[in-house]
């Protein structure tokens, strides 16, 4: 195991991005750097050694080991050295040699260890590109995408205030306040405050009959 190799497996081995197994061949490639000598040479580890170490089937090794030479990454090793380590010709696995050689620096998008959003006009939520079907080019009107429901995506509706009855000032001939609704204006019958009406200028169409004691 060299440190040198697998740094190399980790951060500047010219795996495409863009291909859909890209994760599979990285994590391969890290499992026979740690079998590699300093030079990245004599890495013969077993299908089901890498298979432990990836957790994909040996089916999924052997595609990824063939698409890693494909890419000139990996390069069949002398096959004496194998045969000197595993004597027994129908257990030796195959050697390969790594291409650390090869090359380039990635570009880490994350700032302070933690993963950058994309720019602004490349966000789901506020691309401004019409839509095919409301583009002016299909004789409708631009509609920008968006999955946001912000404030303002909507334009806001006022709620017209409620009607209120304006509250007729006191008649005077009452004891009610300007602020007393008109139920609560009475006239009381005696000094005591026993006996009350509904004020008649403030109930025009109170009939004066007594109220309860309050």
């Amino acid at each position: 195991m060299s440190i040198e190799v697998i740094h190399w497996a980790l951060n500047t081995a010219p795996i495409p991005r863009d291909r859909r197994d890209a994760s599979s061949l990285a994590v391969v490639l890290v499992g026979l750097a740690n079998h590699a000598d300093p030079d990245g040479r004599n890495a013969f580890p077993s299908l089901a050694r890498l298979a432990r170490y990836t957790r994909l089937s040996e089916r999924s090794v052997r595609y990824a080991l063939r698409g890693l030479e494909d890419l000139d990454l990996i390069r069949p090793s002398d096959p004496g050295i194998v045969a000197a380590y595993v004597k027994r010709a129908d257990r030796r696995p195959n050697g390969y040699d790594l291409a650390i050689d090869r090359a380039e620096v990635l570009v880490d998008n994350s700032v302070d260890g933690r993963q950058s959003l994309p720019p602004a006009e490349r966000h789901e939520g506020q691309t401004r590109s019409a839509r095919g079907a409301n583009s002016d080019t299909t004789g409708g009107s631009a509609c920008p995408r968006t999955v946001l429901n912000r404030p303002g995506n909507r334009p806001v509706r006022e709620r017209a205030p409620e009607a209120r009855s304006p509250i007729p000032p006191p008649c005077g001939q009452c004891d009610a306040r300007p602020s007393d609704p008109v139920s609560a204006r009475v006239v009381w019958l005696d000094a005591d405050h026993a006996r009350s009406v509904r004020c008649p200028r403030c109930h025009p169409a109170a009939d004066g009959s007594a109220g309860g004691a309050r």
